[in-house]
């Protein structure tokens, strides 16, 4: 996963005594469409607006869903300043080769990135430079990822085990829910602040569409008698899938991932979700407890690929059913522990009352 080349950067106030350079492939916000990663990454960070932050690593927080590091400097007028980049989650880093002690507290660093849009203090961590000569890169200089994640190369036609998702494009569609949107959607979806009140924080997978959606990190499928289980490393989410119902129980109580009903049809399995909370669907597509999901698993017969589409209704909300999808890429990862640390999100542009 880390890639060693010679140094392609110097700088002035940090001593290079290593001439090495740690590339480090990583998948996360940067895919193609940068709108439409993760939390939305254009909404947190102007990337329009490099940074370049020097000093020395005050703190280095390795949790998910999200990292920092924290980096004591000196700004313009002279002053001492703590300033704050936020990293991807530590699940994510962990694949790539970045632990724990990559970066120490003490060390000098040199942080290139973008500037946080509602934190003067804030930056999204793009490539740090340390003062062994190695250089952290999460990214391209353009945002884009350089991650292909380790595939399965002897995989059958199964649908069973583990999977990652593909980056965009490629990695699927998404409706635009507020085009769909009744008055009574018009509504909800105005009170809902998706910047500062998205459930991520609280460490929520949200939805089965969110929890499909995560990049960076497997997904295992697996048969357990008459139960499919979906497990997401993305928030330790499992679903489960129970084969051998054909409605659903009216003394479930509604949850954020709903209650699921599934059969196989040819060579798909269809799943049938309801018994939702209200909340919503990710964190700027609103639902009711009528919200009602069907997905279709199917094994793309010439690439291997799996193929996740699905279908939402929600009639209070929206004019017509909403579609969309998403494709993963059988992959040899080993599945791991999120164990969500809520509460952290992006500095002073969270709630404040998560703080």
């Amino acid at each position: 996963m880390i890639q060693i080349n010679k140094p392609i950067l110097q700088t002035q106030s940090i001593t290079m005594n290593q001439p090495l350079i740690f590339i480090v492939f990583i998948l996360g916000y940067f895919q193609l469409g940068l709108a439409f990663s993760h939390h939305g990454f254009n909404a947190h960070y102007d990337v329009s607006n490099s940074v370049f932050i020097e000093g020395t690593i005050k703190e280095f927080r390795y949790i998910n869903p999200h990292s920092f590091v924290y980096v004591e400097t000196t700004n313009a007028d002279g002053e001492q300043e703590t300033r704050w980049c936020e990293m991807q989650a530590s699940s994510q880093l962990r694949i790539k080769g970045i632990n724990e002690s990559s970066l120490q507290v003490g060390d000098r660093i040199r942080i290139e990135g973008f500037q946080a849009r509602r934190d003067p203090l804030g930056c999204e961590f793009g490539t740090g430079y340390l003062a062994d000569g190695s250089v952290l890169s999460l990214r391209t200089g353009s945002g884009q990822s350089m991650h292909s994640p380790l595939l399965d190369q002897g995989a059958s036609q199964t649908i069973f085990g583990v999977w990652y998702r593909k980056s965009f494009p490629g990695a699927g569609i998404d409706p635009d829910s507020f085009q769909y949107l009744t008055e009574l959607g018009a509504r909800a979806s105005a009170s809902n602040n998706p910047l500062t009140s998205n459930p991520v924080y609280r460490c929520s997978p949200i939805s089965p569409i969110r929890a499909w959606s995560q990049p960076g990190l497997p997904t295992e499928i697996r048969e357990e008698g008459d139960r499919i289980i979906i497990h997401h490393e993305f928030m330790d989410t499992e679903r489960v899938i129970h084969m051998n119902l054909d409605n659903h129980p009216a003394n479930v109580a509604p949850s954020e991932m709903g209650h699921s009903i599934g059969r196989y049809e040819e060579d798909e399995i269809i799943i049938e979700t309801a018994m939702f909370s209200e909340g919503v669907v990710r964190s700027d597509f609103v639902r009711t407890t009528n919200f009602k999901l069907t997905e279709r698993l199917r094994i793309n017969k010439d690439n291997g690929d799996l193929e996740v589409t699905w279908e939402a209704e929600d009639p209070d909300y929206y004019t017509e059913n909403l579609y969309g999808s998403r494709i993963l890429v059988r992959t040899s990862l080993p599945m791991g522990r999120y164990d969500c640390a809520p509460g952290i999100g992006h500095g002073a542009q969270m709630d404040p009352s998560l703080g």
